[in-house]
């Protein structure tokens, strides 16, 4: 499918190429070195739309640095990370969308690099990517080794929300994001909300490819050892289980759920308690999550 409002005819009407929908809180430094990453960017039609979750006034400093750099759009939101990205939705100019964590930081060609991947290829919808640290080492995620056509099955190893790209057509199509679900939500369901959104894109027919040397940078997750594992099994695998239920057929979760199962066998054969665990933890999380939106 092609889309009718590409980065060139954004550039012709003078509308930003690309919007990124940026929803922060509780974070300045790692928000700075974002924004900085930003105004070293080699293509300069872009928007940032700034979802401040903040107290008033929090960010004053830092986008005070930044005022006569880079195009910003202050705006607040509720709590909630679907629902400030919906507040940002709402707002996006840009012919392209993306959604950059507030801690992530972009190499100095990325928004280019994105910009003419789709200008390249007017068929594609949806373009995703890696999220790698400052040393080039995967993080967030392990991820597949070779550019692909995202599909349901492979969703799950083609990056995040980082990473994720589209046309503004398409996000018009798949609509907002599902407030259920992500960090901030009112329910149990604290992540999944970006596989969600692409899993909603692909079942409209959308066109997605995971493209493997498409990179934006984050530090590793998951400091502080075997109790910090554990919790973020806790906070994230209810999540898990409702888009399976949302999505995946009864076949589909079970098979997943098998999978964790053997990992922990095979991690408690090995004597490792901790990833054993960590897995049983996951599966009890999924459960709860699939068994509580019946």
């Amino acid at each position: 499918m092609r889309s009718a409002n590409g980065p060139a005819e954004s550039l012709a009407s003078g509308s930003p190429s690309l919007s990124l929908i940026l929803c922060t809180v509780g974070r300045t430094a790692p928000l700075g070195r974002l924004l900085e990453s930003l105004a070293r960017q080699t293509r300069h039609d872009f928007e940032v739309i700034l979802v401040d979750q903040n107290p008033p006034g929090a960010l004053d400093p830092i986008l005070a640095d930044y005022a006569g750099k880079l195009k910003i759009s202050h705006l607040t939101s509720p709590r909630g990370l679907s629902r400030a990205r919906n507040v940002g939705l709402a707002e996006a100019r840009g012919a392209l969308i993306c959604f950059p964590d507030d801690d992530c930081w972009y190499p100095d060609g990325l928004i280019a690099d994105v910009t003419e991947r789709f200008t390249r290829n007017p068929d594609i919808e949806l373009i995703m990517g890696r999220t790698v640290d400052a040393s080039g080492k995967d993080s967030l995620g392990n991820f597949l080794t070779e550019t692909v056509a995202v599909d349901r099955h492979n969703v799950w190893f083609c990056g995040n929300s980082n990473t994720i790209f589209l046309r503004a057509e398409l996000a018009r199509k798949i609509g907002p994001f599902n407030e259920e679900l992500g960090v901030g939500a009112s329910t149990a369901f604290k992540s999944g909300e970006e596989t969600d959104y692409v899993l909603r894109g692909l079942s409209l027919g959308a066109v997605a490819w995971f493209q493997s040397d498409l990179i934006v940078h984050h530090d590793q997750v998951g400091a502080g050892g075997a109790g910090a594992s554990l919790e973020r099994a806790r906070a994230y695998a209810p999540g898990f289980g409702r888009v399976l239920r949302l999505h995946y057929g009864a076949g589909y979760f079970l098979w997943r759920l098998a999978r964790m199962f053997a990992r922990a066998a095979l991690s408690l054969v090995a004597l490792d308690f901790t990833t054993a665990r960590d897995k049983l933890e996951w599966m009890r999380g999924t459960i709860k999550g699939y068994r509580a939106s019946l």
